[in-house]
């Protein structure tokens, strides 16, 4: 049966997008295990990107967060246990809130007009390439065909990604089974309103949907070719090979209704900033997982936490 929160998962884990500048050099800032200057790595860590940002008696850790990660790859867990086993509280991804009505809506708008299926909706070439797709996976083509186009390509490219191994919430989940044996209490660091993002969809046009559906297709392919790297690459917090190696997120960005994904981008460091704030508002420490997209982007969070006087420095645990 489809549940209605499929569509909040969807979009709270769908991966943001990485800004496309190139990343330059600069000097190494940095203390402790001093490693990141603007964005660059200069050296690898026994385990993945992590900083601490302090402000006045409070402390926030941040842990950057992969878009999508193949399962099950081994990683150096030990500095992030010893900081969960230091802080007051995990923070994970901002929690859906749509209510009856929001739920209501998500069963409406998934479905077709009746009479209609997905093949007639979909250009020719579209769908050719989704059918394949979902071929590949050996997934059942009558999933689909009485889906509308952007609740097929959401719905595919969770089916693919389950069947690839690849993860779109880690590692928040493995924070939270780190948590929980540790007794850490836990809380999501914001909301997100699904009823606001529905709205958007009702006006697309077919050429925007069209678009978003070919996007996600390309994000689901840079995705399953490049995830087992780009997992082994963020364990060793080797950042300019995540950078590479991570697909644009095709299906938020059409969602949020913003075909550039720099809007995207700069929403989400705001947010990441504002999420940050709030957690330093209360003393003793926490820690947060939060796109590395937000954290490492020119004049993104960090750069923007520093000039409001916080100190970012990577700890050295």
């Amino acid at each position: 049966m489809f549940k209605p929160v499929l569509f909040a998962v969807l979009v709270l884990s769908a991966p943001m997008a990485f800004a496309q500048e190139t990343l330059r050099e600069g000097a190494t800032v940095r203390d402790g295990e001093a490693w990141v200057t603007d964005v660059v790595v200069t050296a690898r860590l026994p385990g993945p990107a992590l900083w601490r940002v302090r402000k006045g008696d409070s402390e926030v850790y941040v842990l950057g967060a992969m878009p999508v990660m193949t399962k099950r790859i081994p990683w150096d867990s030990k500095r992030v246990e010893r900081v969960i086993g230091l802080s007051n509280v995990l923070l994970t991804a901002p929690e859906a809130k749509g209510g009856l009505i929001g739920g209501a809506r998500l069963l409406m708008d998934r479905r077709l007009p009746l009479g209609k299926t997905l093949d007639e909706v979909l250009r020719p070439d579209l769908s050719k390439r989704f059918y394949a797709l979902a071929d590949t996976y050996g997934l059942d083509r009558q999933k689909y065909k009485k889906l509308s186009s952007i609740w097929a390509a959401a719905t595919l490219r969770e089916d693919v990604y389950d069947k690839a191994g690849i993860a779109t919430r880690d590692p928040e989940k493995t924070l939270l089974r780190f948590a929980k044996a540790q007794k850490l209490k836990t809380r999501p660091s914001g909301s997100f309103s699904v009823a606001k993002t529905l709205g958007r969809i009702d006006d697309f046009s077919a050429q925007q949907e069209a678009y978003c559906v070919a996007a996600t297709l390309d994000e689901i392919d840079f995705a399953v070719k490049n995830a087992l790297a780009a997992t082994k690459a963020w364990a060793i917090g080797d950042l300019k090979a995540v950078q590479r190696l991570s697909p644009d997120s095709a299906l938020l960005a059409c969602l949020e209704g913003a075909p550039s994904t720099k809007a995207m981008l700069g929403q989400s460091v705001e947010q990441t900033v504002g999420a940050i704030n709030k957690a330093l508002e209360t003393p003793g420490k926490s820690i947060m997982v939060l796109p590395l997209s937000a954290l490492l982007t020119p004049g993104g969070a960090l750069q923007q936490l520093e000039q409001q006087g916080a100190t970012v420095t990577t700890p050295a645990l």
